[in-house]
């Protein structure tokens, strides 16, 4: 018998001594720190919240609500999480502070956002850190998401919950401009609350917060009704797209319509429109109706022959006069908003709610959405390709998870950064960037 093959090879043994000094995991954050102070975040916090502590205060709350979000933006979701950053060497010194603060002081910080008011402070932040990656043309994509609560949360209400039916839950709405990814404005509400409940008002906000035209409205099935679409033909300057329920009355009348076939390739598409006016509407809208399945390939008497599965359908209203085809992809470019909720939740913790509070809660909301404007920018502003289509969890393990100790030499402090770090090119022409951003 091969004598390798009985033989179990025994790994190095290392012994282990926790001296070193002035060490963290998160290199990567100094680049992430300083260009937050490029952008202005501690002064945009300084200069719009309505919240004041004691002048001799050892966190002023800008600076603390800049630290969180910053936090955030490294992975620590949850505030409890942050217990592992008290004694970062380099959070400490890009924060100016002997030592961060304790993850209590977070909570009795996050506490203080105590009225609506207080709340709304945070939403001029939120706009400024958006305005640094939006694009056009301004695409407004407005969607919900359900957040399960498993405690006595304050507003917490048993509504729709797909994934944990008859639970109590929250319903926030959110908006994002549909060419950046970036979160314009949010609005917590109660699990009970309708997504069309208050759109009038939360639209005027959102556009009051970031002026200037908006060509497209995009709107998820559950904004639905006369109020919504009226707004959204008097503000979408070149159109709007909603996503309507298959209700049978409307279904009745499309049947009176014939179906057009526009693909005949890997599945088969067909579409139609007509006009139509619901109980409740000002006036007829234009229906577009779409219908698609897979094709399984084969040929028979020179027609692809469809595989044996229903027909996938769907109703949209519009103001558009594209071709219906058009409208349909147009909308469902729509969907890549789901990613972005999806990116708020698993990057950011959207729906990890932290307090008992609502306000608290409801702050939390835009302060995660301000962290998620923030990695945005970053990566815009001075990214580079190779960062571009990351999301946060990846973005975090690439860059901003960098092995480096903080060293003083010559009154002159340096972050030595680990040297095997393989986009070492990628940083240095993002440093280059941030440089010439300053």
């Amino acid at each position: 018998m091969n004598k390798h093959n009985t033989e179990t090879t025994k790994t190095a043994r290392v012994k282990e001594s926790f001296t070193l000094k002035n060490a963290t995991i998160f290199g990567g954050a100094n680049i992430l720190a300083d260009y937050a102070e490029v952008a202005g975040l501690e002064g945009l916090f300084a200069r719009h919240l309505d919240i004041e502590k004691a002048p001799n205060a050892d966190y002023p709350m800008d600076k603390s609500m800049a630290a969180l979000v910053l936090a955030m933006a490294l992975g620590h979701e949850r505030i409890f999480h942050l217990t592992g950053l008290e004694d970062d060497p380099l959070l400490q010194l890009k924060m100016g502070w002997d030592k961060l603060p304790d993850h209590t002081t977070f909570y009795h910080d996050l506490h203080r956002f105590d009225s609506p008011g207080k709340v709304d402070s945070l939403r001029p932040v939120l706009a400024a850190a958006a305005k640094r990656v939006l694009d056009t043309p301004r695409i407004l994509d407005f969607d919900s998401t359900v957040e399960t609560v498993y405690g006595s949360q304050e507003g917490a209400a048993v509504g729709y919950n797909k994934a944990k039916q008859g639970r109590a839950s929250y319903h926030p709405i959110l908006v994002f401009e549909g060419k950046s990814q970036a979160m314009l404005n949010g609005e917590l509400r109660e699990g009970n609350t309708g997504s069309a409940n208050g759109f009038k008002e939360f639209l005027h906000e959102t556009l009051a917060l970031n002026p200037g035209a908006v060509d497209f409205m995009r709107l998820d099935a559950g904004f639905a009704g006369e109020e919504v679409y009226a707004e959204a033909e008097e503000h979408a300057k070149q159109g709007y797209v909603a996503k309507i329920r298959q209700f049978q009355a409307l279904m009745e009348k499309a049947k009176l319509f014939p179906w057009r076939r526009v693909e005949f390739t890997d599945y088969i598409l067909e579409v139609k429109s007509f006009m139509y006016r619901a109980d409740g509407w000002s006036k007829a809208r234009r229906i577009v109706m779409v219908r698609y399945r897979e094709a399984d390939g084969q040929e028979q008497d020179g027609q692809m022959r469809l595989a044996e599965l229903d027909w996938h359908t769907a109703a949209l209203l519009t103001g558009l006069d594209w071709p219906e085809e058009d409208v349909w992809h147009f909308y469902n470019q729509r969907c890549s908003e789901e990613n972005y909720i999806k990116e708020m939740k698993d990057g950011f913790g959207m729906d990890q709610i932290p307090t008992a509070s609502f306000t608290a809660n409801h702050a939390m909301l835009l302060l995660k959405g301000i962290a998620y404007n923030l990695i945005l920018a970053m990566r815009k502003e001075i990214g580079t390709p190779r960062f571009a289509r990351m999301n946060v969890a990846r973005l975090r393990r690439e860059l901003l998870s960098i092995a480096a100790v903080v060293v003083r030499h010559a009154r002159q402090i340096f972050l030595k950064l680990a040297a095997g770090f393989r986009w070492r090119e990628d940083y240095l022409l993002m440093r280059r960037r941030l440089e010439a951003l300053a």
